[in-house]
């Protein structure tokens, strides 16, 4: 489990002069959405990349897992979910950006894991004042392979994420065998017929299959769904899926951590939908990441603690029906002697 280490009426968006590139990365929790944008923003491209990060919740751990390159170029939301609550937030997030300093020619939205893309891609084809600096370069959905078939099946957002998708990077092909992979290929290709299908391993493609790909074109979309250009698009989310975070700044006994969620995964293991988080583990220099989706959980290493940055544990835990004090109680028993 845990091991120990040290972007009235829309106008082609098909443009191609000053117009800043906007590219939208989707998918559905745990499917691989940070890991891509960090290989956007390590891989050797020549673009300048500004970010804007939307996060299920209260705190902005998703910022805190993206590599440390970014400065004025990042902006996070997570005072809702950029398909319903804040895409006024997003406009002007997107506003701000051409307001400041900051140079950049492409941006990346990354949304939660719960929107629908959608009503995200009409920010940049029904604000008159956007479409003069950006346009829609392409919608990318990350899937998870080994997961897809239970979330198809529990979350109505995952069939609207791949259904709306320009690129869909079929992930984590390493945990599925080649018969799964084929039916999932044919269940994603019953939702998209059309759109490009890449096969990956820790997102691990080149980039240039996803930056700068013109492959969004908003005529074709028009044709299949009129509906794209009504100015209010109702959307409404899973009333039961919760975020919930919790903080420790005491360091953590590995063994104990990994007691913990053994209980959890057994305990509340199909409840749990995602959970990540920063880990302060005693005696160890640098920071521990870990990841879980649904029952699957792990981690990694990271970067060395700053100088002067507080060492403090920080997990999310997104799911239905969590008890935040059972979680709560359950770390504060995993501090260290």
């Amino acid at each position: 489990m845990f091991h120990r280490q040290n972007v009235s009426q829309a106008k082609d968006t098909q443009v191609g002069g000053n117009e800043i590139p906007v590219t939208i990365v989707t998918g559905f929790l745990g499917s691989g959405k940070t890991t891509l944008l960090n290989r956007m923003l390590t891989e050797s491209h020549g673009k300048k990349i500004a970010v804007v990060l939307n996060e299920i919740g209260d705190v902005n751990l998703d910022s805190e897992l993206v590599v440390q390159t970014l400065g004025e170029e990042l902006k996070v939301m997570n005072n809702g979910c950029l398909c319903c609550t804040v895409r006024g937030d997003l406009t002007r997030a997107a506003k701000d950006l051409l307001k400041s300093k900051v140079q950049f020619d492409h941006l990346v939205i990354e949304t939660t894991g719960m929107a629908d893309p959608s009503p995200v891609a009409q920010t940049f084809f029904m604000d008159e004042d956007l479409q003069q600096s950006y346009f829609l370069d392409a919608i990318v959905t990350v899937v998870d392979s080994y997961h897809i078939e239970k979330n198809l099946k529990t979350v109505r957002e995952t069939q609207d994420q791949i259904g709306f998708a320009d690129v869909i990077i079929l992930n984590k092909t390493d945990l599925v065998k080649q018969e799964k992979l084929d039916d999932v290929e044919k269940m994603i290709r019953g939702i998209n017929g059309i759109s490009k299908l890449f096969k990956t391993q820790k997102c691990s493609l080149p980039i240039s299959d996803v930056l700068g790909i013109g492959a969004f074109d908003l005529q074709d979309r028009v044709k299949i769904d009129p509906t794209i250009l009504n100015e209010y698009h109702e959307h409404s989310h899973d009333d039961e899926i919760q975020s919930i975070y919790i903080e420790e700044k005491r360091p953590l006994d590995l063994e104990k951590l990994n007691a913990f969620m053994a209980l959890l995964v057994n305990e509340l293991g199909e409840q749990v939908l995602r959970s990540k988080g920063v880990l302060n583990i005693k005696d160890n220099p640098l920071r521990v990441v870990f990841q879980g989706v649904h029952m699957t959980i792990g981690s990694s290493p990271d970067r060395e603690w700053n100088a002067g940055e507080e060492r403090k544990t920080q997990m999310v835990f997104i799911g239905r029906h969590l008890p935040r004090d059972v979680l709560a109680e359950g770390l504060s028993m995993c501090v260290a002697d």
